[in-house]
Formats: C-alpha cells, sequence, structure tokens
C-alpha cells in the first residue's frame, strides 16, 4: 500500500467515525444532563455548557427544565440551538479570557480541556462562573490510557495521544492534510497528574464518577460512544448478562487502575469554600 493509499484509508476512516456528530452529541448530551441530575435538581438551576459544541448538553439541560448559557467560539450559535432561544442563552467566548456576569449552580464540561490551549486559565474562569459549592461535571481522555495510544479518540489514528497540540498539529495536519495548518484546535489530551494540578490551584475538590457513569451508559450505550465496534461490544455485555462483573471491577478511587487504564475521566469536581 503505497503514501496515498493510506492517507485516503486513514482519511475515509476519519469521516466516518464522525458522520453522526450530531445524533451522538445529543446523546452524550442527554448522558451528560442524567449524571449532573444525580447531585443537582436540574428544574429551575442555572447550568453553563462550557465547549457546548452542536449545543447536545444544552439542549438536554433546557429538556429538563434549566437554565442554560452555552459558550463556545462560534460566532452565530450552533442550529440545535435555535429553537430553544428562551431557555438558552448563547455566548460566543474563549473560556480562557471569558467571565461569567451571572453565577450558576453547575457546568458541563465534557470533552473540551483537551482542546483549550491554555486549559488552567479555563477552569479558573468556570470556578468563578459557580456558586460556592457549585458541582462541575468533566470530562476529557486520558493522555496515558493504552485504548487511545492505540487509537486516538479524535482522529482513530494510534500513537496521536500521546503528544502535544504541535505534534499533533504536524501529524493531522502537515502529513495527512485533514485540517489546515492555521486551525485553531488541535487537542492535547490530559494525564491524570496534571488535571488534579489543573483543579487543584483552580479551587476545586473532585472525584471519580465510574459507577454512576457506568450505570447511565448501560441505559444508553449511543451516550458515551459513536463507535458502532463499541455500541456491538455494549450490546454484547447487555445479552450475557456481564454488566455486574464490569461494575464491580471499576472503582472511584484515584489509584493506577484509573490513572492509567480508563480512556476518559469522568470527573464530578465541586468549588472549595
Amino acid at each position: 500500500m503505497g503514501r496515498g493509499d493510506l492517507l485516503e484509508n486513514t482519511l475515509n476512516s476519519h469521516e466516518r467515525l464522525w458522520s453522526n456528530y450530531d445524533r451522538w452529541a445529543l446523546e452524550r448530551g442527554r448522558l451528560a444532563a442524567r449524571l449532573l441530575a444525580e447531585w443537582l435538581p436540574l428544574p429551575g438551576s442555572r447550568i453553563l455548557d462550557a465547549g457546548c459544541g452542536s449545543g447536545g448538553a444544552s439542549r438536554a439541560l433546557a429538556e429538563a427544565g434549566a437554565r442554560v448559557t452555552a459558550v463556545d467560539l462560534f460566532p452565530t450559535p450552533p442550529h440545535g440551538l435555535a429553537k430553544m432561544d428562551a431557555q438558552i442563552q448563547y455566548v460566543c467566548a474563549d473560556l480562557s479570557a471569558w467571565s461569567c456576569d451571572c453565577p450558576n449552580d453547575g457546568v458541563i464540561l465534557w470533552d473540551v480541556l483537551e482542546h483549550v490551549p491554555d486549559p488552567a486559565s479555563a477552569l479558573v474562569n468556570i470556578r468563578t462562573a459557580l456558586k460556592p459549592g457549585g458541582l462541575a461535571l468533566i470530562a476529557t481522555p486520558n493522555r496515558w490510557s493504552p485504548f487511545n495510544a492505540l487509537c486516538d479518540p479524535h482522529y482513530g489514528l494510534p500513537g496521536v495521544s500521546l503528544f502535544n497540540r504541535k505534534a499533533v498539529r504536524r501529524i493531522v495536519s502537515g502529513w495527512l492534510g485533514w485540517h489546515r495548518p492555521d486551525k485553531a484546535d488541535f487537542p492535547q489530551l490530559l494525564s491524570l497528574g496534571a488535571l488534579e494540578n489543573l483543579l487543584r490551584k483552580a479551587g476545586f475538590s473532585w472525584r471519580f464518577i465510574n459507577h454512576s457513569l457506568f450505570a447511565a451508559a448501560m441505559d444508553n450505550p449511543a451516550g458515551l460512544w459513536n463507535s458502532p465496534w463499541h455500541l456491538r461490544l455494549f450490546t454484547a455485555i447487555r445479552a450475557h448478562g456481564w454488566e455486574n462483573i464490569l461494575d464491580k471491577a471499576l472503582n472511584d478511587g484515584a489509584g493506577l487502575r484509573n490513572r492509567l487504564l480508563m480512556p476518559t475521566f469522568f470527573i464530578l469536581a465541586r468549588v472549595e469554600t
């Protein structure tokens, strides 16, 4: 196989992975709203959807009765939010530089920190956007997970998850030609140690929520993965009754299993008072 064939095959794989992004984003938003509702009553609560993307979480939160502020870099609101103007306020802003003018009860920060050039400033701004004791539901891919090393969550490529932003740009833009080199967003994954340090400096305490996530994902696996292979795996798990075995294998501690094996960190953070 020549280099041209390899590039074409990897591009086709990348396009297939994200061809259903809008549908997956809505299901993922519903999963996030369900999880946040375990710790925070959503009706009447003020929630910040930081890095809202296509607006899946914002829509799910608004449908649950929350008042939502959706923030992202798009000049105009995502099309999915257009019909919900009364419940959702959209703000075009950089999380690293934006300051919120009203306190929020909770924040959804899913699949965002790895995209932000300055996650330290973003987390400080998010903390100041929360009331004392406010909650942040955070999801971000694990840099050292072997699963991500084998298949990067953004591009489906081996090894890419281990590199910094500059190297990712060189691979994805310079070699593969998937994006323009001046594209603002090339993700850089975080290790748990780096994430812990960022949260502590921003004024958050935190814990894993793996058991809650697993229970929610078993009811709605499409909210956790967009890969057909992963969805077939979940179907097989349920068909064979293996849910309890997997649930017992999970834990919410900060040991080596979560530091090194979990593909994504799912965390509930709280503003320290």
